[in-house]
């Protein structure tokens, strides 16, 4: 049999799947699930390590969803995607081939998809489809005390906190009596502990310049012998950035961590293998439970709990969303405008005119810029000019205070360098770069904005690229709304891009649209340059309005917001709107 022949023969059978399909958490429009794919053992080896997937969900007669996507195969042969789908019966086709489109396999089969009353929430480290479908980006600790020198005795011990980027002060209460109030590090408390060793708890607040509490953390001093202590923290008001109330396990800094779940009444909404211990919870969920219990393991087989009651609708205080607007002001030729007041800005949400509780201009704030760069086999020629005006840009605009990180995509996006200070490092992260693969546009838009999760303040994504989407694993739609949730402005840079490449050109256009950016086309290497030099005017123009939302609405639904200059000529650039964070 000659190797034509039995190539041909491989090629005609077809590769055998298996899927199945599992539910992960409540979404913001049905159920996300787990699609699970596994290729036979036989025709692994012959598939090779990439698979391209094509599904359809196909409910009442109807297509509910549909897409493809090229995933990375596990060595076992199995791939796990990440879709949200409306609740009940439905039937799902799914395609798959190998890259060069010579094998192929199909399984059809009924799904039910269950709903479920837990929000999805991905781990950390999940792919960018996962990512894109969270409700919110993932919590994190504002505050967190360091270990003890002492976990109690008699007279007085000195504790310290660490805190997250945008902590303003920190608040320290000793069994809910107030202690100190911090505006500045070192963030450091003396407890007076008696005369007598008695339990006592340090509890550390950390607000927001505006007053937010952006979260809490508890240590506990003198606890009984053989007790590991647990606190359950919820702040007496609510988190204005967050849409759901954020539940804080505390547990000893120094204590080695197996599992420590929480509770709502009898269900598990929470489970960690290791701490801060940060859950989202929604706020309707809390108000008709009646306790949260909290639950530790830890290494030696002690354990820990604690439980708190609910009742006494502590939810009394509306839930206020803080909402942040990156704004550029241009003029009639396109020009950035600088040395505007707040009292030129006229800001409304949902028709409705709202006051402005913060603002802020370039002179007064400092930057985080995302630079995300296509590296593609296309842009294998023209890498050397990317290269040079990707750095020049950096070099001209960063200004001391600012940061950025570096992520480049082919494939997969790929953090080159992680928050920087010094533009000079970018040289030699991109020399280290060999342009190849195919183009994951849609992962590097949610992984870059993945980056700002916690960011506050002036900030922006800058992205180029040379063409469309061709192996991500998040679809367009689900990328498009991750953004609407972080609120980043994106500035796309389209580079050698066909003028008639029309459907390119506009989804470039709409992602900037969306988020407060402005597209730009380059359609050869030497228009570079210019383009990165008009991002950068932007960005040095670049105001910050801040106000409480007005909404009382817990839907979800998307809020729309504009942005009026009173001088006349002038017009403001900035997010259409925002999804509010679940």
């Amino acid at each position: 049999m000659t190797h034509a022949l039995l190539a041909v023969l491989l090629a005609a059978t077809p590769v055998a799947i298996r899927v199945d399909v599992a539910p992960l958490g409540r979404g913001s429009a049905g159920t996300v699930v787990g699609v699970a794919i596994q290729v036979a053992p036989e025709d692994r080896p012959r598939v090779g390590e990439r698979l391209r997937v094509t599904l359809s969900l196909v409910k009442g007669g109807a297509v509910v969803d549909q897409g493809a996507v090229v995933v990375a195969l596990q060595p076992d042969g199995s791939a796990l995607l990440y879709r949200e789908w409306p609740v009940g019966a439905a039937e799902l086709r799914v395609a798959v081939s190998d890259e060069s489109g010579t094998l192929h396999g199909a399984w059809a089969g009924p799904v039910m998809v269950s709903e479920t009353t837990e929000s999805f929430v991905p781990a950390e480290g999940a792919p960018p489809d996962a990512v894109a479908l969270s409700a919110a980006p993932p919590s994190e600790a504002a505050v967190r005390f360091h270990p003890p020198a002492r976990q109690g005795g008699l007279g007085a011990v000195q504790l310290q906190v660490e805190v997250a980027d945008g902590v303003a002060t920190v608040e320290f209460f000793q069994d809910d009596a107030p202690l100190v109030r911090r505006n500045r590090p070192p963030w450091t408390v003396s407890v007076t502990l008696g005369e007598i060793p008695r339990r006592t708890t340090i509890r550390a607040v950390a607000r927001a310049a505006d007053g937010t509490v952006l979260g809490e953390d508890a240590v506990v001093l003198n606890a009984p012998p053989g007790q590991v202590p647990l606190e359950i923290l919820l702040p007496a008001e609510p988190v204005e950035r967050s849409g759901a109330r954020v539940v804080t396990v505390a547990v000893p800094a120094l204590a080695e961590v197996d599992e420590v779940t929480l509770a709502l009444d009898d269900a598990v909404v929470a489970r960690w293998a290791g701490c801060p211990c940060v859950a989202r919870i929604a706020a309707r969920d809390l108000e008709s439970a009646r306790l949260l219990a909290a639950e530790a393991r830890f290494r030696g087989a002690l354990r820990g709990q604690a439980v708190r009651l609910l009742a006494g609708g502590y939810l009394e205080s509306v839930r206020v969303e803080q909402v942040e607007l990156p704004v550029v002001v241009l003029d009639g030729t396109g020009r950035p405008v600088e040395g505007l007041g707040r009292d030129d800005f006229e800001v409304a949400e949902d028709g409705t005119l709202v006051t402005l509780d913060g603002f802020g201009a370039e002179a007064d704030l400092p930057l985080a810029v995302g630079l995300v760069v296509d590296v593609s086999g296309s842009m294998k020629d023209p890498f050397p000019a990317v290269r040079k005006a990707v750095t020049g840009f950096a070099e001209t605009l960063l200004r001391p205070g600012d940061r950025f990180f570096l992520m480049t995509f082919a494939f997969e996006p790929t953090l080159r360098l992680d928050w920087a200070r010094d533009p000079a490092l970018l040289g030699p992260a991109l020399e280290r770069v060999e342009p190849d693969g195919g183009t994951s546009l849609h992962d590097a838009v949610v992984r870059a904005l993945e980056k700002f999760r916690s960011e506050r303040g002036r900030k922006a994504v800058v992205l180029l690229t040379d063409g469309d989407d061709t192996t991500s694993r998040s679809g367009w739609q689900a990328a498009l709304r991750y953004a609407r949730t972080v609120r980043t402005p994106v500035f796309p840079i389209g580079f050698r891009i066909s003028a008639l490449d029309i459907f390119v050109r506009q989804r470039l256009k709409e992602l900037a649209a969306e988020t407060g950016g402005e597209a730009f086309f380059a359609p050869a290497s030497g228009e570079l340059g210019e383009a990165y030099r008009r991002i950068g005017e932007q960005l040095r123009g670049q105001y910050l309005l801040s106000y409480r939302s007005p909404s009382t609405d817990t839907s979800g639904r998307f809020r729309q917001v504009t942005v009026r200059v009173k001088r006349e000529g002038l017009t403001a650039r900035t997010i259409t709107g925002y999804l509010p964070v679940q």
